[in-house]
C-alpha cells in the first residue's frame, strides 16, 4: 500500500487525470439523464410520485399479532416490486403498516386480496376476535421535488470552505501550500457531486449537507496532510515520504464507524441515504488528502527549491574585458628576455655576487613590477575615461 501511494504521489499527472475522468463521467451521465427525464441524481421516492398501500391495525392487533400481519401482506405482495415499507405506531388506537410501490405499479388486485384475507381472518381465526384491518390504496405525487438550487448551495459552502483553508493554510504554512489545501477542498467538493451522480444513491434535500460535510473533511484532512509535509521539509525528507497515512486512515476509520452506525439505528431511509452519501464523500475527502494534496504539492516543491534564496551568495563578477584587453596588450609589448643558463646564473650569484647587492636587486625588481602594475591600472582608467567622453 505504501509503495502505491509513493507512485501515486510522484505522478501528479496519471492522479488529474483520473480525477478528470471521473468528473468527465459523471458530466456525461448526468446530461443522459437529464435529456431523458430522469433526473441528474437519482431522487428518493420520497421526492417521486408513488402508490401505497396502507394496511392499518387496532393498537391491539400491533402489539399483539403485527409479524403475522407483516407475512400475510408479504405473501400478496411476494410478486409486487416494493420501494420500500415504513412502520408507523401512531398516537391513539391506529397504527399503520405503508407499503411504497412506483406510480405505474397495479395495485387494485392486490388491494381486493389483502382486503378478503384479513376480512376472512377476523371472522373465521377467535384470536383476530374484536380487531380491525383496513387496507388503502392512494396515489402520491410529490409536490416537492430536488430543485438545482440545493446542489449549487453545497458547492457554494465548498467553495467557502476552500477559500478558507487556502487562507489559513497560507498564512500558517505558506503561499504554495495555501493553493494546495484550497484545490484539495475544491476538487472534493466536486468528486463527491460526481460520485453522487455516479453510483445514482437516492438524494434528498439532505444532499446539500453531504456536500457540506465532504468539503469540511476534506479542508480538515488536507491541512493534516500538509502538516506532516512540512514536518518533513523541516527533516529533509521527500513529499512523499512524508505522507499522513496512519492519521488519516484513523480518523477514516472512526467516521465511516460512526456513519454505519447512525444508519443501522435510524428509522427514516432519508437518514439512511444521507449516511451512505456521507460515506461516498468521506471516500472522496481522503483520497484527496492523501493522495492528491501531496501528489499536487510536489511541483510547487520542486519550485520553491529552484528559487534562489534572498541575500545567498551568488558568485563573484566576471572581469570587466576591457581590463582582460588592457593586460592582454600589455603581455604582448612586454620585451621578451632569454633566460641564461642554469649553470651559470648559478655560478655568478655564488662566486661573484655579494649578499648586500643580491637583496636590493630583488628590491629593485619588486619596485619595477609594483609600477609596472600602477601603470597598466592608469592606463585602463584613462582608457575608460576616453570612451565615456567619445
Amino acid at each position: 500500500m505504501s509503495n502505491i501511494l509513493t507512485k501515486a504521489v510522484k505522478n501528479v499527472k496519471i492522479v488529474g487525470e483520473i480525477i478528470a475522468l471521473i468528473l468527465a463521467a459523471a458530466i456525461a451521465l448526468g446530461i443522459v439523464f437529464g435529456v431523458n427525464g430522469w433526473g441528474v441524481f437519482n431522487k428518493d421516492l420520497l421526492l417521486k410520485d408513488t402508490q401505497t398501500i396502507t394496511v392499518s391495525v387496532n393498537h391491539f392487533l400491533y402489539q399483539t399479532n403485527i409479524e403475522k400481519v407483516e407475512n400475510i401482506c408479504e405473501d400478496v405482495l411476494k410478486n409486487c416490486d416494493i420501494a420500500y415499507e415504513m412502520k408507523g405506531e401512531m398516537d391513539g388506537d391506529v397504527s399503520e403498516i405503508v407499503y411504497v410501490f412506483d406510480k405505474d405499479a397495479d395495485l387494485a388486485a392486490v388491494k381486493t386480496t389483502l382486503e378478503s384475507t384479513f376480512d376472512n381472518l377476523i371472522k373465521m381465526d377467535k384470536a383476530w376476535e374484536g380487531s380491525f384491518v383496513t387496507v388503502a390504496l392512494n396515489s402520491e405525487k410529490a409536490v416537492e421535488f430536488l430543485a438545482q438550487g440545493y446542489v449549487v448551495r453545497g458547492v457554494i459552502a465548498g467553495v467557502v470552505f476552500a477559500v478558507l483553508v487556502f487562507a489559513y493554510v497560507a498564512i500558517r504554512y505558506g503561499l504554495y501550500m495555501g493553493i494546495v489545501g484550497g484545490v484539495s477542498t475544491l476538487v472534493a467538493t466536486l468528486l463527491t457531486v460526481a460520485l453522487a451522480i455516479l453510483t445514482r444513491i437516492p438524494v434528498t434535500a439532505s444532499v446539500v449537507y453531504v456536500i457540506a460535510f465532504g468539503a469540511l473533511v476534506a479542508g480538515v484532512m488536507s491541512v493534516i496532510s500538509l502538516n506532516k509535509i512540512r514536518e518533513g521539509e523541516q527533516q529533509g525528507a521527500e513529499v512523499a515520504e512524508s505522507l499522513a497515512n496512519k492519521e488519516l486512515v484513523t480518523l477514516s476509520a472512526l467516521m465511516a464507524g460512526a456513519l454505519v452506525l447512525m444508519g443501522a439505528v435510524a428509522t427514516g431511509m432519508g437518514v439512511r441515504w444521507f449516511a451512505l452519501l456521507a460515506l461516498v464523500a468521506l471516500v472522496a475527502a481522503l483520497f484527496v488528502a492523501l493522495v492528491f494534496a501531496p501528489a499536487l504539492y510536489v511541483p510547487f516543491k520542486a519550485a520553491k527549491d529552484n528559487k534562489p534564496v534572498e541575500g545567498a551568495y551568488v558568485g563573484a563578477e566576471k572581469t570587466s574585458t576591457k581590463v582582460k584587453k588592457v593586460f592582454e596588450k600589455k603581455a604582448k609589448e612586454a620585451p621578451v628576455v632569454e633566460a641564461a643558463p642554469v649553470e651559470e646564473a648559478t655560478e655568478e650569484v655564488v662566486e661573484e655576487t655579494p649578499v648586500e647587492e643580491t637583496a636590493e636587486e630583488v628590491v629593485e625588481e619588486e619596485t619595477v613590477v609594483e609600477e609596472a602594475t600602477e601603470e597598466v591600472a592608469e592606463e585602463a582608467t584613462v582608457e575608460e575615461t576616453e570612451e565615456k567622453q567619445d
